[in-house]
C-alpha cells in the first residue's frame, strides 16, 4: 500500500523536444513524499513549524527507464522503505498514466534535523504515525 500521487508534466519542466528534465523527477518524487506525509496527519509545515524537526534530503537515487513528455498525466507511488528514530528513507516509482508504462524509480533518506540543523530524534508521537503506516504497508505487499 504505497501512497499514489498525480502531476502533469508542465511546459516549463520540459525541453524544446517536450521531454521533461531529469531533475524535475526529483521535485515529483518531493510531492509524493509530502502528499505520503500529509495522508498520515503530518504535513511539513505542521512538522516544522510545531514539532521543530525538518527532514533535510541527505542521500537521493534515480534510474530513469522512459521520458516523460509535456501534458502527459504521471503518478508517482511513494512508500517509506526504512526508518529508524532519526532517518526515514522513501522510494518512489513514476508511471505514466495513460499506458502504465515505468518511466523513472528512485529513493531518497532524510535525516531529523532541529531547526538549527542538528541531528534529533523524532517525537515519539511521530514515530508511532510513521510506524503504523509502515505497517500498513508492509501488510498491503504480503
Amino acid at each position: 500500500m504505497s501512497a499514489r500521487t498525480e502531476t502533469r508534466v508542465r511546459y516549463p519542466e520540459t525541453d524544446r523536444m517536450g521531454v521533461a528534465w531529469h531533475g524535475h523527477f526529483l521535485a515529483w518524487f518531493e510531492l509524493g513524499r509530502t502528499e505520503w506525509m500529509r495522508e498520515i496527519g503530518l504535513p511539513y509545515g505542521e512538522l516544522e513549524d510545531l514539532h521543530g524537526v525538518l527532514f533535510p534530503v541527505i542521500e537521493a537515487g534515480a534510474r530513469y527507464v522512459a521520458p516523460a513528455r509535456y501534458d502527459e498525466v504521471l503518478d508517482i507511488d511513494t512508500r517509506l522503505t526504512a526508518f529508524t528514530a532519526a532517518r526515514v528513507r522513501f522510494a518512489y516509482r513514476v508511471f505514466r498514466r495513460s499506458d502504465g508504462a515505468l518511466l523513472a524509480e528512485g529513493f531518497t533518506e532524510h535525516a531529523a534535523v532541529d531547526r538549527a540543523g542538528r541531528p534529533r530524534r523524532l517525537p515519539g508521537d511521530i514515530r508511532s504515525r510513521i510506524r503504523e503506516r509502515a505497517s500498513r504497508e508492509e501488510a498491503g505487499r504480503s
